[in-house]
């Protein structure tokens, strides 16, 4: 005798037309029962109001990476400001020390010109007084009483006049020189000050950088974690609708024809960087938690029934085949393949896509030890 399941999925807003047809339903009833099938009404499915909680997940998810995305914008916005903010800075120190060795130099000039003034001074006072003590007349009739010759007497007394006249203007020379050198000064001084003001309102300004790095990059760990709880999310949903996917398999596996399950390993496919993150995504979904072993029997799953005539002979058609894999159904799979894969699921992806293929198996699902009594164990797998 056939046995039938009949699915009875209401939608809430749905109960008027279900009311409706009561008698409809009724009526079918009737028919079944006297053509002699058995039929079992299994409980009320949740699917439905799972299905409508996932798809508004979905879309809160999308909402989530298109605010990640502008925030991670933002952040490398900020980042790019800081560094030329902080190159910035650098220059002005440079400019700053420049400025500064500047000054020290000038300095060190003023200070030997103060010097030269206060030798000059002290030879002139000597002179001064030399000339004060021996009076001027009597320094030109000395002149005039060594001199062998009257040229001899007027140059002596020209070199006494120069010589007075050489100090006053050694003394000028040398305050000009200082009044210049004090000038120069003042304005490395307002240099000075002007580019440390700027270093001032750089390191604000960095400072101002640095706390909307910080704010953006808590903005970035709470939209994660949204994102991370929306994946358990999914996840919750998958454990949902696995058993419904098993039994599927189960009946698939059943159909199996001889020679369905052959060995393709060695065979490489022709694939492109989306394959190979596709395979990647489906295998962190699936075995993300399992050895490397596990991951790489799932991802030898997946291309075998790309080899096999009874499959898609695409990746993307294998893994977008309806109701064979939970984590494409609850979105989890668009979410990983979205951030990209681990590593470890990466390099599974490559050596499975280069024909290193660990099994014949075309199904899987998770191993229950209390039903399950054929096929290949896995760590939390059962390969058929």
């Amino acid at each position: 005798m056939k046995r039938f399941n009949i699915f009875l999925t209401l939608d809430k807003t749905s109960s008027l037309k279900v009311l409706s047809k009561a008698s409809a339903i009724i009526c079918l009833i009737a028919v079944i029962a006297t053509s002699g099938l058995i039929v079992t009404f299994l409980p009320y499915s949740t699917y439905a109001d799972t299905q409508s909680d996932l798809d508004e997940a979905n879309e809160e998810l999308e909402e989530l990476k298109k605010a990640q995305s502008s925030l991670s914008s933002q952040y490398s916005d900020l980042n790019d400001s800081l560094t030329a903010t902080a190159e910035k800075i650098t220059a002005v120190d440079e400019q700053i020390k420049t400025k500064q060795d500047e000054i020290d130099s000038l300095n060190s000039e003023i200070d030997a010109l103060n010097s030269s003034i206060d030798e000059q001074y002290e030879a002139m006072k000597l002179r001064i007084r030399y000339m004060y003590e021996n009076g001027t007349e009597n320094l030109l009739l000395q002149s005039m009483m060594e001199s062998g010759s009257m040229a001899d007497f007027l140059v002596k007394s020209e070199y006494i006049v120069e010589l007075s006249n050489y100090d006053r203007e050694q003394l000028d020379l040398l305050n000009e020189e200082i009044t210049s050198r004090n000038d120069a000064m003042a304005n490395l001084q307002t240099d000075l000050k002007e580019l440390e003001t700027l270093k001032t309102s750089l390191n604000s300004e960095t400072a101002n950088l640095k706390q909307s790095i910080y704010d953006i990059q808590s903005e970035l760990d709470t939209t994660s974690d949204s994102i991370a709880q929306t994946e358990a999310l999914c996840l919750e949903y998958e454990k949902k609708i696995q058993e419904e996917n098993i039994q599927r398999q189960l009946a698939a596996i059943a159909a199996m024809q001889a020679g369905d399950e052959v060995s393709y390993s060695g065979t490489k496919l022709d694939y492109t960087a989306t394959d190979l993150a596709m395979l990647a995504a489906i295998i962190e979904c699936e075995a993300g938690n399992q050895s490397y072993e596990g991951k790489l029997a799932v991802g030898s799953v997946i291309v075998n029934r790309v080899l096999n005539p009874r499959f898609g002979d695409s990746i993307t058609s294998v893994i977008y085949a309806s109701g064979q894999f939970s984590p494409v159904a609850s979105g989890r799979f668009a979410i990983v393949l979205a951030r990209g894969a681990s590593s470890e699921c990466v390099s599974a992806a490559y050596e499975v896509l280069n024909g290193n293929l660990t099994t014949t198996a075309l199904y899987f699902h998770v191993y229950r030890p209390s039903v399950d009594t054929g096929g290949t164990v896995i760590g939390d797998h059962v390969f058929y």
